[in-house]
């Protein structure tokens, strides 16, 4: 009798475990899933750099209004809120007349999780401001994007970039 009850509670306890893991193992990503996630970070990220249509909407747009935004950049942390990362690209855009240049070199997308990935991008643009001085503006950028409600949406994010009037250009 006790062999057959230490039996059953080496039994009871593998199942447990089994249940367990296949609770914490939920959020595995399937080949499937990671390549659709992966296209669909790619599209988002392919369609903010057309300077066609990136202005103070999509660029705003594609970040997440919502606790724990983050943006830091060229060595330091820039805003710890959406709201004031916000009202800095309302007064950026407001002296752009319109982007002349906004490619891709570079895209790597990494698939966290069913709701997260990572994205970093090298990029090269040029803008033309109301002033009109051209501003070449390139750069490097990691975007971490989260799945919300309303889709993938960018929550934190970190970069550099080297951005002067294309009048300081050296040719070389």
């Amino acid at each position: 009798m006790k062999k057959y009850l230490s039996s059953f509670v080496i039994l009871i306890v593998m199942v447990f475990f089994s249940i367990s893991c296949r609770t914490l193992c939920r959020d595995e990503v399937t080949d499937k899933e990671r390549e659709k996630i992966k296209g669909e970070i790619e599209t988002i990220v392919t369609d903010f750099f057309n300077p066609n249509t990136l202005n103070y909407n999509t660029h705003t747009g594609m970040r997440a209004n919502k606790e724990g935004y983050v943006m830091g950049g060229d060595g330091k942390i820039q805003y710890t809120s959406y709201s004031s990362y916000n009202e800095h690209m309302k007064s950026s855009f407001a002296g752009i007349q319109r982007f002349t240049e906004a490619r891709l070199v570079a895209m790597y997308v990494y698939v966290l999780s069913k709701t997260a990935a990572t994205c970093t991008t090298e990029f090269k643009s040029k803008f033309l401001m109301v002033s009109g001085d051209t501003i070449l503006n390139n750069g490097c950028w990691t975007f971490i994007f989260k799945k919300f409600d309303n889709g993938w949406k960018v929550i934190q994010e970190n970069g550099t970039h080297v951005c002067f009037p294309l009048s300081q250009t050296v040719l070389n």
